[in-house]
């Protein structure tokens, strides 16, 4: 699907989406837990999808729709052939429990997903007591986990220790976790410890064994900093958003107004950054970014391509992005490589362009925001999906 998207202010207020990478966690713990969990949300995307079809296929259940979900929790199952779609979050997340809870089993997924590293993870499980047959999906392992001291590399992904985080409970013994490296988007693991809390589960570095997430039987999702920050940039206003929170693309008010800007701890804000920048008149750098490249695209590519299709100027590093802005964009054709944010970041680009902005590939913002072009419209955007 591509849309045509003529330029047009956005106004009004919309509620903030809900933030999927809280919403996944929280779907993982209501599946361990003790009794059935109910989770308000605010819309279902791809990715929360694709983690109820992963825990489903471990032995949960569940009830859901666009503004619920009914988590009935794990029943084991044999060897279970778990498939997380194209999430990263979703396997990374789940890969861990389900060695804590099965001899065996096989972790698959799809598209993007199919390249995304996992070796730091099965390196560290492996010193566990877990075999694995390969370290890129489909993923097959046989060994249960066992608690010990896990050693794991954090620059890649944080995601790696919030699955550790979230399986060490469920082991017989005491564990603790060692970063070897220094640690990517540190809020992303804090967001996992406060789930931990929220299940009463004591974890983190360091996690006593023979545990039992207990339900708090209803959980209200908070909205997604990530996802509004396209349409906080396009003059948006957003409710729902927890100014607290511990996700740290809060800090995107802040950073849009920045000349240097430190992206490791928001890798997702670097798209709609850099529109930002292109908007406003001098450069900009982002920097320490070099794990952009293991996302849904390579966007220390996908997104200077971008900003250049739109006729603005951006070029990319190994881990930094330079944009000299101009004061505005022109219009042009953006291919999304697959990326929801690309396709969300040139939306929000095209209503300050001067000429229609075509963007192809567009089906992709289903794996955050499937609404997305609905309330872009809603808003006052001029989008023809085709």
């Amino acid at each position: 699907m591509d849309v045509l998207i003529t330029p047009a202010k956005l106004s009004g207020s919309l509620v903030a989406p809900t933030s999927k990478s809280y919403a996944q966690r929280f779907l993982i713990a209501s599946a361990l837990a003790d009794r059935p969990t109910t989770l308000h949300i605010n819309g279902l995307s791809d990715d929360i999808k694709a983690t109820v079809k992963a825990l489903e296929a471990m032995g949960a259940r569940f009830l859901l729709n666009q503004e619920e979900i009914t988590v009935f929790p794990i029943k084991t199952k044999d060897n279970p052939q778990i498939f997380c779609g194209e999430s990263a979050t979703a396997a990374r997340l789940i890969l861990p429990v389900a060695a804590a809870l099965f001899d065996q089993a096989t972790l698959k997924g799809q598209g993007s997903l199919l390249n995304r590293p996992f070796g730091p993870l099965c390196q560290a499980l492996s010193s566990g007591g877990v075999v694995f047959e390969s370290t890129k999906l489909p993923i097959t392992f046989r060994g249960r986990l066992q608690a010990g001291e896990y050693k794991i590399d954090g620059s890649l992904s944080s995601q790696y220790l919030s699955g550790l985080m979230l399986a060490l409970p469920l082991l017989e013994g005491s564990s603790s976790i060692s970063i070897t490296s220094p640690l990517s988007s540190a809020g992303y693991v804090q967001m996992t410890e406060h789930t931990l809390r929220v299940f009463r589960v004591e974890g983190g570095y360091f996690t006593p064994g023979n545990q039992n997430y207990l339900s708090p039987r209803e959980i209200t999702v908070e909205g997604d900093w990530s996802n509004s920050a396209f349409w906080l940039a396009g003059g948006v206003e957003v409710q729902g958003l927890n100014p607290s929170s511990l996700q740290r693309d809060r800090l995107f008010v802040e950073l849009r107004q920045m000349a240097s800007i430190d992206g490791g701890d928001v890798p997702d804000l670097v798209p709609i950054l850099a529109v930002c920048a292109a908007l406003r008149e001098g450069e900009t750098e982002i920097y320490n970014i070099a794990r952009l490249s293991q996302k849904e695209s390579n966007r220390l590519q996908s997104v200077s391509t971008m900003i250049n299709s739109l006729g603005g100027e951006a070029v990319g590093w190994e881990d930094r992005l330079i944009v000299k802005g101009r004061g505005g964009l022109i219009g042009g054709q953006v291919e999304s490589s697959n990326d929801h944010r690309i396709v969300m970041a040139s939306a929000i680009a095209s209503c300050f362009c001067r000429k229609p902005v075509l963007i192809r590939g567009v089906q992709a913002v289903n794996k955050s925001y499937p609404q997305f072009f609905t309330h872009f419209n809603r808003l006052g955007g001029k989008a023809d999906v085709f």
